[in-house]
């Protein structure tokens, strides 16, 4: 009787295998794939660190010194301009009005989120000269933080960042156009176009994510 029972218990267990291996290997299959697909999702949203900025010292519109590190901790969105370009940084700075507004909105800004303006025409840019041209953009200085200093101290923080700056015979400037995300350890994360080629959604996302 028992062998008879094992035996049977066995036939059914073989029956049970040979009817639903397929929908078992297939619920295999679909926890397998939505694994991988998962981890590609979360990989997608991950900002990667291209490389660390070290600290560096310019001046407030005051006069004051600022200090890189000063801003350690919060998320860092960085521009080089000069008050006298024709196109691509007063677009850049209409951008960031944009930004700092929306931020406020999500009560980010300063407390999470600042940006730094670093002019590299100190020469015609005098905290007077950078002041007026914040104010145009309704700057809000708990936040939004305009720097300038002496020429080559400013053209060496700028090759840190990779950015490339040239004058031209007629006083203007040919600059690489780049708007940088720092985060609070102080790693360039992100590198956008300028003006035109801000993704404006994308770079508020990524504060946001950062920021979080």
């Amino acid at each position: 009787m028992n062998d008879q029972a094992d035996i049977q218990e066995r036939q059914e267990e073989a029956g049970f295998w040979q009817r639903y291996w397929f929908a078992v290997l297939a619920a295999v299959m679909i926890v397998a794939i939505a694994g991988v697909v998962g981890y590609q999702y979360w990989q997608s949203k991950q900002i990667p660190v291209m490389k660390p900025i070290n600290d560096f010292t310019l001046e407030h519109l005051d006069g004051s010194p600022f200090h890189f590190q000063d801003t350690a901790g919060k998320v860092r969105l960085v521009t080089f301009i000069y008050t006298q370009c024709p196109d691509v940084c007063p677009q850049t700075s209409k951008n960031m009005e944009y930004l700092q507004e929306k931020l406020k909105q999500e009560n980010l800004f300063g407390d999470k989120v600042v940006f730094l303006s670093v002019t590299f025409d100190p020469e015609h840019d005098t905290p007077e000269v950078l002041r007026n041209y914040a104010e145009k953009f309704s700057y809000d200085p708990t936040g939004w933080i305009f720097l300038r200093g002496e020429e080559q101290t400013v053209f060496d923080v700028a090759k840190q960042f990779g950015v490339g700056i040239m004058k031209q015979p007629d006083g203007l400037y040919v600059h690489t156009m780049r708007t940088f995300l720092i985060d609070g350890e102080g790693n360039m994360r992100r590198a956008y176009g300028m003006a035109d080629e801000m993704d404006i959604d994308k770079i508020m996302a990524d504060m946001e994510q950062l920021a979080d």
